[in-house]
């Protein structure tokens, strides 16, 4: 039987995947629900683009993992990891609209007396992001295993481990 008091867990997708890397974040979820089993605690959730107008995903979690396309300096490919403190921090002006909407969702919880989740945010600095196409770059394809791993990780940490993975 499984534990009744297990976390809900939400792992949430965002990008766009037919604008070339910033589909990462729906790709790394589709290549987790592929290739590992989860206790029912766990939801996984393709959020598109829309994630300033889906507080309600962000209601139900208590504790959740955010995959996305994440703009800093490091080179193509890179994969970050980020509680919402660091992600505050380390943001710069020139976020996508759903990076910022990630943040923006928590601060409108607050503000009416939500509690919001505890957020993980695993992202990967995207090469090409803002060009028609439905392939991920050499580069940011190549992330996507890296990604897996530090949320599988963190899921272990919160004690919701997935079975064996299976081929990716």
């Amino acid at each position: 039987m499984g534990n009744n008091t297990a976390s809900a867990i939400t792992v949430l997708g965002i990008g766009n995947i037919l604008m070339g890397d910033d589909g990462v974040g729906i790709r790394a979820l589709d290549a987790l629900r592929r290739n590992f089993p989860f206790p029912g605690n766990v939801t996984l959730i393709d959020g598109g683009t829309t994630i300033f107008h889906n507080m309600g995903i962000f209601a139900g979690a208590e504790k959740m993992i955010v995959f996305d396309a994440v703009k800093l300096d490091g080179p193509p490919g890179t994969v970050y990891a980020f509680n919402t403190d660091e992600y505050r921090v380390k943001m710069p002006r020139k976020a996508t609209s759903h990076d910022v909407g990630v943040l923006n969702t928590l601060s409108m919880m607050e503000l009416i007396g939500q509690k919001p989740p505890e957020v993980i945010i695993i992202g990967v600095q995207p090469k090409e992001y803002d060009k028609w196409s439905e392939e991920l770059t050499p580069e940011v394809a190549a992330a996507i295993p890296e990604m897996l791993r530090r949320a599988v990780e963190q899921l272990e940490k919160w004690g919701s481990v997935p079975a064996a993975e299976r081929a990716v």
